[in-house]
């Protein structure tokens, strides 16, 4: 486990940053105590900040740090130093320095350099010593694991900070944030989720892998059929290369058969060629020549002749050439020797006015030192330098006398200083001896007055401790009698203890305790060997519980059923008669019941079935009038005028048949006819009657408005109208149904029913009283046997016919029991698993009702000891107080005593006092006049001083500037440069002079290369023309001897030639161009399937290494899909493991605060508390929520809002105390600050007893560290009581209120 060694603290809140202050943690409590304000929480802080590197709360800008303005510092660097050794055991050591920052603006903190090494201690061992990080953030990670604790667990359980020391009654957001730090769970959600975040990925992952691999399936099986077909394309390819070759060879041999007869056959067109070229040629020699006799002049002699002329004339040219040649290069040299000197010119010039200014300078600057040495010597009064020019030796002689003269003035002004500084030392020496003596009278006034001071001082003091010991012997004549009370207390709880004789009934309790623990050894030990017998013992145990289970149902039948069947039967019920007890009542009412219900049914089903049919036909009467309404409505609206339907029907057709019979065809034919017979014979020729003169007019009108009606155009109305008479007779026709339907309900069915329903009301009150009758009847018997009895039977019988069951298989059960207790009897026991269970169950809560009663006794005991102690304590306390107040009341006699000789002392004081007043004044009176008159001094030697300082720094100034010309001068003397101008005008004068000679040869040159050029130019024409003449007569030798060969050519054997080849040379030329043609195309399909197989191996090679790509895939898809799988089982197996991580850890947690809540809290009106997490979320994203409840009488309550601020406080430390024990197993420290604010006297009481307790459990684990921080002595009182430390420390302020850490030893 791990554990702090050792903790040096410099320049920390009210730490001095001068020095360091260590504290050693002791093992196992170490105890800071100190007043609020001294400093004990710093220690804690700088253990969160050493192990978290996480400063307190509210201290950013550098409030963690001593104030610089305290130390007067513009800067204050502090450092944090804890040994400590880790989880493994090995010692560590980690460094942190902070500095902060006085600046205009505020305060600026930076963090220095921090280390975490190895401690020293470790190279004894043979460890290597170095450090281990330098980073704040790697230290921050690294610390925590070297301590086997989480950084959470460290800034909330281990170190908590006493402003956050109730986090644990936080508002829900920030407990669950705390919480899940601690359980880290945040960590593990994180990693669940990168889990299935990552799955989620890879199974995309994988999909696109699985397409990638379908891909590349196709793709081999593409490529495995490229292959297949580069086999098929390679042998047609043999087998056409075969064929080709065997036909290139048939071709070749026809090839060169043909060459040899057109080689031997044709060789007159040779002969044709050749005269043919040879004309060409003749002829074009012949232009030739004409063309060069035009531009070249004849020149006699022979060829051999001009060819020598012609010879000897390109040497005379070259000759003139090489002339000219070296005529150029002497040219191009005088132009680079001019050039050299006109360069060499321009420098000597630039030269020359360089070396001309710097004459002039030199010239300047010996006037400017004759001047000066004049005007120095005017200043300084030395003789014999006025004239002009001054010779060197003048100069030199000079410059010497004026150094001795600045050696003089020198001489003097360290003179004048050497004597003010012996006259400031003497002046100071007679300044000291007379402040020294003013000093010492003003140093004993000033003692005078702090003795006077001081006298007063304690006279106050003394008389303000008489005034208040004035009632000192009383309060010592109380305190006897409380003393004397105390004592008998004292004896009365002893008396209590020995009477109680706990020890006597611990050891009672304990021997039962025993006892009971060797007989549930027994009873375990009878368990495991009735577990070897578990089926047969299993089955008696099924069987008991199958009898003990219908004996109770049996039971509790016939009390439920006892009450009805004793007012049913009259007597108790019983098991084995029941059934058939109540089967013969039932029948028996059932009988007579039955009778007059069935008469009564009858005469109602007669009264019900006349009331139905009286009801049906009024009913149906009534519907049938309702439509005798319906149908005559319809009549009415459907036929006009009121008529009947008849009466329509028969109009109707009359009217049709009228109008068709106006619409025939040829009707006003016939009128006219008869008008034009009328009117001519005055005859009606349709009555064969006469017309008089009166009656013809309204017979032409008359026949005159027929044949208007019955015009083509008055047809066709008439037709329109034929048409809706048509359609009207059809309408009515239609009608007729309705017609006869509603005659036959008014004339048949409406009488019917009216008859119908006069028979049933005369025989209905007939029926109805018969009903009556039989009702009266029924409800007669009614009266004497109820329903509800009837019914209460029928239940009697279910229940009786149950219990009968239940009989029958409690015998059988019995038997079955019977048996398997005879074979279970020859083991040694009948006794099953539960019965010894159930045993072994009651033994327990003995064990732990004994266990509680001895814990009581044990915590009665405790109590009376503790309370024996208190008392003894007070007692001890109360004559240490009394011895107390004897001493002050001797003390109250001596300051008064005192008062009196102080009071004298002061007087004599004051008196000492105006005798040193008059001294001081005395002794200031010289101080004055001295320091007058060396004021005086000082100013008139300073003047003296500066006068002769200004002459110095004058004559150094010049002297300064002498030297400077005098070396100018000299250098320019000594490096002769007047010489040198002499010397570079004479050089310049030469080099002008070689100019202009190197100007005239090269114009000289250049006149020569002229000439020869303009000579070689004039011999080329003559050398053209010597050609022209030699190719002139060649030519004429050419045009012959052409001439000659075309007269030597045999032309009749070239004709013979020619015949003979025209008549064989096609046919074997025919023969070639097929052979050629076959052979090529044999060779256009072997290059065609060689151009498919270079296709399809280009194709293929798109598919280079397509069977391992496809083979990797393969192997890449199924590991990739079974890791997928894995990750999905190691994320739900994570799940689950954080899932009973949690459950485990806060059962843990829970059982250790009701442990130590039962123990510590002395209240009543809380049980215990534990911490209540709440799951929320599904099972994707699960979460929890924390929550402190308290119980009381099993109900539960949010502690938050409903508790006090010591059970807060105590609740803190607790569940703090809890989670150390779950969460720090590698860690064994835990500090408290301030664990008893807000804790009443027994509650204290109570949690020093606690804290004893888990130190006296844990001191023998050599880790183990409990750091408590309080201010409180009666709490140190109490721990240092149970003997768990023997040393604590104790922080305080010195005198310059810097906190300091003192070790001391409790008494």
């Amino acid at each position: 486990m791990a554990s702090l060694d050792k903790l040096a603290i410099r320049g920390i809140r009210s730490f001095d940053d001068k020095q360091i202050s260590v504290i050693e943690f002791f093992s196992p409590v170490t105890v800071i105590v100190g007043h609020n304000g001294s400093g004990k929480t710093t220690v804690i802080e700088c253990l969160k900040y050493a192990t978290t590197g996480d400063q307190p709360p509210n201290t950013r800008g550098g409030a963690f740090i001593h104030d610089p303005k305290m130390a007067n510092e513009k800067e204050v660097k502090a450092q944090v130093k804890l040994r400590f050794h880790a989880a493994n055991g090995t010692r560590m050591l980690v460094v942190r320095n902070l500095s902060v920052t006085v600046k205009k603006t505020g305060l600026t903190m930076k963090t220095l350099e921090n280390i975490l090494a190895l401690a020293d201690s470790n190279i004894e061992k043979g460890g290597k010593r170095g450090a281990i990080s330098t980073k704040c953030a790697e230290i921050d990670t690294e610390i925590p694991h070297l301590l086997g604790v989480s950084k959470s667990v460290l800034e909330n359980v281990i170190f908590c900070h006493q402003e956050d020391s109730y986090w644990p009654l936080a508002e829900p957001s920030a407990l669950k944030k705390k919480f899940d730090d601690i359980f880290e769970a945040t960590r593990y959600s994180k990693a669940l989720d990168s889990i299935k975040s990552l799955r989620k990925d890879r199974v995309a992952d994988l999909k696109a892998d699985k397409e990638r691999l379908e891909s590349l399936a196709k793709e081999k099986a593409h490529a495995d059929k490229l292959r297949g077909r580069i086999g098929d394309l390679n042998a047609t390819i043999t087998g056409k290369q075969m064929q080709y070759e065997e036909t290139k060879k048939q071709y070749e041999e026809l090839v060169k058969n043909n060459a040899r007869f057109y080689e031997s056959a044709t060789q007159f067109r040779e002969l044709y060629v050749k005269v043919e070229n040879l004309q060409q040629k003749k002829e074009h020699y012949r232009q030739e020549l004409s063309e060069a006799k035009e531009s070249v002049q004849e020149v006699g002699g022979t060829d051999e002749e001009l060819h020598e002329r012609l010879s000897n004339f390109g040497q005379n040219v070259e000759k003139e050439k090489i002339a000219r040649n070296r005529r150029e290069v002497e040219r191009q040299d005088l132009e680079d020797e001019l050039a050299k000197a006109r360069r060499s010119h321009v420098e000597l010039i630039n030269e020359h006015g360089e070396l001309a200014a710097e004459a002039k300078a030199h010239d300047r600057r010996i006037s400017e030192r004759e001047e000066l040495i004049r005007d120095i010597s005017d200043k300084n009064n030395i003789k014999g330098y006025n004239h002009t020019p001054l010779e060197r030796e003048k100069v030199v002689e000079f410059v010497s006398r004026l150094g001795d003269l600045q050696r003089r003035q020198r001489s003097e002004f360290d003179k004048l200083q050497t004597g003010r500084n012996s006259k400031n030392d003497d002046h100071s020496r007679k300044l000291r001896l007379l402040h020294t003596e003013l000093e010492s009278l003003r140093m004993q006034r000033g003692n005078t007055r702090e003795q006077i001071k001081e006298r007063q001082a304690a006279i106050t003091k003394a008389e303000s401790s008489v005034d208040t010991m004035q009632g000192l012997a009383s309060e010592l004549r109380t305190l006897a009698g409380d003393i004397e009370d105390k004592k008998l207390r004292v004896e009365k709880i002893k008396a209590d203890i020995q009477s109680g004789n706990f020890d006597e009934r611990l050891n009672v309790k304990a021997a039962k305790a025993r006892s009971m623990e060797d007989q549930r050894d027994t009873l375990n030990t009878e368990l495991r060997g009735l577990s070897l017998q578990a089926e047969s013992r299993a089955r008696l145990d099924i069987k008991r519980a199958e009898v003990r289970s219908k004996i109770s149902d049996t039971k509790n039948i016939l009390e439920l059923c006892n009450v009805k069947f004793r007012k049913l039967i009259g007597r108790d019920a019983k098991a084995e008669t029941m059934e058939r007890d109540i089967d013969r009542v039932s029948r028996e009412k059932d009988e007579e019941f039955a009778d007059a219900e069935a008469e009564a049914a009858t005469a109602n089903k007669e009264l019900q079935q006349a009331e139905t049919t009286l009801s049906h036909a009024k009913s149906e009467m009534k519907s049938k009038r309702d439509e005798l309404k319906k149908l005559e409505k319809k009549l009415e609206n459907e036929i006009e005028g009121g008529v009947d339907i008849e009466t329509a029907l028969e109009f109707a057709e009359k009217e049709l048949q009228i109008r068709k019979d106006e619409s025939k065809a040829g009707v006003s034919q016939v009128y006219e006819q008869i008008l034009k017979v009328g009117q001519t014979k005055k005859r009606c020729t349709a009555c064969n009657r006469g017309l008089h003169d009166n009656e013809l007019a309204g017979f032409e009108k008359y026949l005159k408005e027929q044949i208007k009606n019955h015009s083509p155009e008055a047809v066709e109305a008439q037709k329109a109208e034929v048409e809706v008479w048509e359609n009207e007779l059809k309408d009515l026709r239609a009608l007729m149904p309705v017609f006869t339907t509603k005659e036959r309900i008014r004339t048949v069915e409406l009488p019917a029913l009216e008859k119908q329903i006069k028979a049933l009301d005369q025989d209905l009150p007939f029926i109805s009283e018969k009903a009556e009758q039989a009702r009266y009847l029924c409800n007669f018997l009614k009266l004497e046997t109820s329903l509800k009895d009837i019914r209460e039977v029928a239940s009697l019988k279910q229940s009786a016919s149950t219990v009968s069951r239940n009989q029958n298989e409690t015998e059988r059960l019995k038997s079955d029991i019977k048996n398997l207790e005879t074979e279970l009897a020859a083991t040694g026991t009948t006794k099953t698993g539960d019965d010894v269970q159930k045993e072994l169950d009651v033994l327990s809560n003995e064990i732990r009702s004994n266990e509680r009663e001895r814990q009581a006794l044990m915590t009665e005991r405790d109590h009376q000891n503790q309370l024996l102690r208190t008392n003894e304590n007070d007692l001890h306390a109360m004559e240490r107080q009394e011895n107390t107040l004897s001493n002050q009341i001797r003390d109250k006699d001596i300051m008064e005593e005192r008062i009196v000789t102080m009071t004298n002392e002061i007087a004599a004081l004051h008196s000492k006092l105006k005798e040193l007043d008059s001294k001081i004044s005395e002794a200031q009176a010289p101080i004055d006049m001295l320091e007058q008159e060396h004021q005086q001094a000082m100013v008139d030697l300073d003047a003296k001083i500066r006068e002769a300082q200004r002459s110095v720094q004058e004559l150094n100034t010049s002297v300064d500037k002498l030297d400077n010309l005098n070396k100018i001068v000299e250098r320019y003397i000594r490096d002769k440069r007047a010489s040198r101008l002499v010397e570079c005008a004479d050089n310049i004068e030469q080099f002008e002079q070689d100019i202009k000679d190197l100007v005239t040869n090269i114009e000289n040159a250049r006149d020569a290369i002229a000439k020869i050029d303009r000579e070689i130019s004039e011999s080329g024409s003559l050398m053209a023309n010597l050609h022209g003449n030699i190719r002139i007569r060649k030519l004429a030798r050419d045009i012959a001897a052409t001439q000659a060969e075309i007269d030597s050519c045999d032309m009749e054997g070239a004709a013979k030639a020619k015949r003979n080849f025209e008549d064989r040379y096609q046919v074997e030329k025919q023969r070639e161009t097929e052979m050629q043609s076959k052979y090529a195309h044999i060779g256009g399909e072997i290059s065609s399937h060689q151009e498919q197989l270079k296709m399809t191996e280009k194709d293929l090679r798109d598919f280079k290494d397509i069977n391992k790509r496809y083979t990797d895939q393969l192997v890449k898809v199924k590991m990739s899909d079974m890791a997928n799988n894995d990750l999905e089982k190691y994320a739900k197996a994570l799940d689950n493991a954080i899932m009973k991580y949690h459950s485990l850890k806060m059962e843990e947690v829970n059982d250790t605060m009701r442990h130590l809540w039962n123990k510590t809290y002395q209240g009543t009106d809380i049980d215990g508390i534990k911490i209540r997490s709440d799951v929320e979320g599904g099972t994707s994203k699960r979460s929890y929520n924390y929550r402190v409840v308290m119980t009381k009488d099993q109900v539960e309550m949010d502690m938050r809002g409903r508790c006090s601020a010591g059970q807060k406080m105590l609740a803190s430390i607790i569940i703090r105390l809890a989670l150390s024990d779950s969460f720090g197993q590698n860690c064994g420290i835990l500090a408290l600050d301030e664990p008893t604010n807000a804790l009443d006297v027994e509650n204290i009481d109570a949690l020093a007893e606690s804290l004893v307790d888990i130190i006296n459990e844990r001191k023998n684990h050599s880790n183990f560290q409990l750091i408590i921080i309080t201010h409180d002595e009666n709490f140190l009182r109490k721990l240092g009581q149970a003997e768990v430390m023997e040393y604590y420390w104790r922080v305080s302020r010195d005198s310059r209120q810097k906190s300091v850490i003192e070790r001391q030893r409790f008494r």
